[in-house]
């Protein structure tokens, strides 16, 4: 097995706690298809899944609305993110402490919203690539993003760890041949991350930088 060169990060429920601007978003553009809203527990356990998926699996819209919707919940996203986004504590000083690996986000939201949020807050700059949904020609739970991601990177996609909350990332992961691991802390939990197989599971980010070192020793070419 190569050793960990590369580490790849989900965003929402991963690095930032996003829930409550995510369901402002997805409520206002329903809102402009004149559909009601939805609670922040039903929307919760669908962050993540590709947003034409939401719609139609989680909410039953009609296809034909699908892409004024998603339209729509771009421009709302943008607009609310302006306000400020916030980090799981701990993330800022876990990212800070990943020196020997080259690090990329993997989101199925908009490119622009992907590299917005990690802006405003101020994690951008540690991030080699940032990889959108709308950037590839399949979300996650396919492997595209990941791929895509250990490309401009440079690094064989085996020598990489995907990391995030939900079982996308780690059918991602595993679709492109990456190390899996899964976070706790976010809108998935153990039990999903669990059935989808995930090889690794971290409770808190500070678990993450002990568990990369014990990954990378190489035990071979």
């Amino acid at each position: 097995m190569r050793a960990l060169r590369g580490v790849l990060f989900d965003i929402d429920g991963t690095l930032l706690d996003t829930r409550e601007e995510w369901a402002r978003a997805f409520n206002a553009a329903l809102a402009r298809a004149g559909r009601p809203p939805v609670s922040l527990d039903a929307i919760t356990p669908w962050i993540g899944f590709p947003f034409d998926r939401i719609l139609s699996e989680g909410f039953h819209v009609p296809p034909a609305d699908v892409p004024r919707i998603a339209a729509a919940f771009i421009e709302e996203e943008m607009a609310i993110l302006a306000h400020g986004v916030r980090a799981f504590p701990g993330v800022p000083e876990m990212l800070a402490s990943l020196g020997p690996w080259a690090v990329a986000a993997v989101s199925n939201k908009a490119s622009s919203a992907s590299r917005e949020a990690l802006r405003l807050a101020d994690l951008l700059d540690r991030f080699g690539a940032v990889v959108g949904g709308d950037q590839v020609a399949r979300k996650k739970p396919a492997p595209d993003g990941v791929l895509r991601a250990a490309d401009i990177l440079r690094i064989p996609v085996d020598a990489c760890a995907i990391v995030g909350d939900t079982e996308n990332d780690v059918l991602a992961g595993k679709a492109a041949g990456a190390r899996t691991i899964g976070v706790t802390w976010g809108y998935g939990g153990r039990r999903r991350l669990e059935a989808a197989g995930v090889a690794h599971l971290v409770e808190t980010p500070a678990a993450l930088p002990p568990l990369l070192r014990a990954l990378t020793p190489s035990t071979g070419t």
